[in-house]
């Protein structure tokens, strides 16, 4: 694009980037306003979190038309006219972007909303809000059905997370450490380190610390290409590094209860192979309804919202789901014991889909459906675990596709993990993935894909190092 072309383009939406502007300003001002009075800024903490419902998605599409100039960025009364007309579809959009990217921006305005000393309950309805602005508003492409539930739904259960482990890295006491401000900062970026900004240390009230069981611990490791039996070229070696976490007890005690007081997290990042972001597993407790304790035994009957995501080059599925769930512990010895935790979940959304990234439509489908989990596990307390855990996804294509039929999705993961000296240990584990079609119209069942793949890997326990 010319000169001449691209200043005629900035010409035809003057008026409308002109609005944009003085109403993002008009949005920041309250805020600083408010931020001046320590007491006003306190007594405002819905209409801070709704005014960064509006201004996140307005700053996203500021930066993305001004700096970045991205055609689907130039919008207009028209646009917006456009939008409202054509009505809601399934867009055709990346995995990564759908299932990654709209999640994390989900998470950031309601890590906002939590900021503002809102619960959870409460701070559900922001990105929902910011979510139907950006599909409406802030795009030329028509408004999508898929990311109006994920962004939402799988938003919240990741921004709990990061909203917790803010407040933790914070720690007690009212004098905050600078180094601790700016690690919080880091995780939470625009919950914490934006509201920080603004508000100066008055925020910190609104990020209460409180004392829990916490087991963080990083590895990193490879294995050889995956063995199936498609066309790609799976040779290559996998390396990862692997975060994961689980933040609370489970199986305490506790009559207060609060949504995600206890949960747990991995993230799996891949080196050398063309998916980077490999899976991301967020599952929180949002209700207690049942609990036994004995001597050997204690069992507890809970609701859990998960967020689920594996793109592994070669299979990829992700979904956003609320269901019910038994966690049952049994103490053989003092050291020794055995976990059981049950999972069935509503998929609100889902998706899963084809082996091949080489192409450049859409290779995965949309849909609504259940999933399940089975986890069993053998505790050596201080030394080490073995495990087998379960999964399967059955999303029904909702879609307009090829494929007019349910994605059955499973997963088998088996491994063991020894504490080797004090905090470093060392583990291996072995993934089998397979995925097949059942088709409505037609009496067959069609088996895709077959993988699997091998892990070995060294980790390092820094629950202590990072929140303590």
């Amino acid at each position: 694009m010319n000169l001449q072309e691209k200043a005629s383009k900035y010409q035809h939406h003057s008026h409308m980037h002109v609005l944009n502007i003085m109403f993002t300003i008009g949005l920041l001002l309250p805020v600083l306003v408010f931020g001046e009075s320590e007491a006003d800024s306190l007594s405002h903490p819905k209409q801070i979190a709704f005014l960064n419902a509006i201004g996140q998605p307005t700053f996203i599409w500021a930066v993305n038309w001004y700096v970045l100039d991205q055609y689907w960025a130039n919008i207009s009364i028209q646009t917006l006219k456009n939008n409202i007309e054509t009505g809601w579809v399934w867009d055709e959009d990346g995995f990564d972007v759908n299932q990654v990217g709209h999640p994390t921006q989900g998470a950031f305005v309601y890590t906002a909303a939590r900021a503002q000393g809102l619960s959870y309950w409460q701070s559900i309805a922001y990105p929902t809000i910011a979510s139907f602005i950006w599909e409406i508003g802030m795009e030329t492409e028509s408004p999508s059905i898929n990311d109006m539930i994920t962004t939402p739904m799988s938003g919240v259960s990741f921004g709990e997370i990061i909203h917790r482990l803010s407040a933790l890295t914070l720690g007690p006491g009212t004098t905050k450490p600078l180094s601790r401000q700016l690690f919080a900062g880091l995780i939470n970026p625009f919950g914490y380190g934006v509201n920080r900004i603004l508000r100066g240390e008055s925020i910190h009230q609104n990020f209460n610390y409180r004392p829990s069981n916490l087991l963080a611990e990083i590895s990193m490791g490879g294995g050889p290409g995956y063995r199936d039996k498609s066309n790609l070229d799976n040779s290559m070696p996998s390396r990862f590094v692997r975060f994961n976490l689980v933040y609370g007890n489970p199986i305490s005690k506790a009559k207060l209860f609060k949504p995600f007081d206890n949960f747990s997290f991995v993230s799996i990042l891949n080196f050398s192979r063309k998916d980077y972001v490999g899976e991301i597993y967020a599952s929180g407790m949002l209700a207690r309804f049942y609990s036994r304790h004995s001597e050997k035994s204690k069992l507890v009957v809970s609701l859990f919202h998960n967020y689920d995501f594996m793109n592994q080059d070669n299979y990829k599925v992700s979904s956003s789901s609320v269901g019910p769930g038994i966690i049952h512990v049994y103490s053989v010895t003092p050291k020794l014991s055995f976990g059981t935790h049950v999972n069935g979940s509503f998929i609100f959304m889902g998706s899963a889909g084809d082996i091949s990234d080489d192409t450049k439509l859409r290779d995965y489908h949309f849909g609504q459906g259940f999933s399940a989990k089975f986890m069993s596990k053998i505790i050596w307390a201080q030394r080490g675990e073995a495990y087998l855990r379960v999964k399967r996804y059955f999303i029904y294509a909702m879609e307009e596709s090829h494929v007019e039929g349910f994605e059955n999705i499973n997963l088998l993961t088996a491994g063991g993990h020894v504490r080797v000296w004090e905090k470093y240990g060392i583990g291996v584990e072995g993934l089998v993935a397979s995925r097949t079609v059942s088709y409505l119209n037609v009496e067959r069942r069609e088996t895709l894909q077959n993988t699997s793949m091998y892990r070995v890997y060294i980790s390092y326990s820094l629950a202590n190092k990072l929140f303590n």
